[in-house]
């Protein structure tokens, strides 16, 4: 019963992640085209898209990551979190141009914390969407 249950939860969890993913995708273009249609400069317009497309980009890479993991293991441990954290932070800077971590060090301080806050952030957002499609 309890292989069962585990099975049965791997196998929906596998089918949501797409389905958030999407969701998020959608989610944080939106959030970038306000900010860009807000901006007054056409620089700042454009250090927000790459800005928006590296942290979409570094959540779906992570979330493809997940879905892998999932097909063959089905424990998610702090450590394995931390570790998801660690990589979509790399995978977001390194996907930045110098002048856009030059700006986000200029206009929000350290962009580590800048881009980890913002990668927790729409974590969050897609834990509640799975507890809420769960429901």
């Amino acid at each position: 019963m309890h292989e069962f249950l585990i099975s049965l939860l791997t196998a929906v969890i596998t089918a949501a992640i797409p389905i958030i993913t999407t969701f998020a995708v959608k989610l944080i273009r939106s959030m970038a085209e306000d900010a860009e249609a807000s901006a007054d400069s056409v620089t700042v317009q454009t250090y927000i898209a790459e800005i928006s497309s590296a942290i979409t980009a570094a959540v779906s890479a992570t979330n493809q990551t997940y879905v892998d993991s999932l097909k063959n293991s089905v424990s998610f441990t702090k450590e394995a979190q931390t570790e998801a954290l660690q990589k979509s932070l790399a995978a977001c800077i390194a996907a930045l141009s110098p002048a856009v971590q030059s700006f986000i060090e200029n206009v929000y301080g350290d962009i580590t914390e800048y881009l980890t806050t913002k990668i927790e952030a729409e974590v969050h957002a897609q834990k509640l969407a799975v507890s809420t499609t769960n429901e």
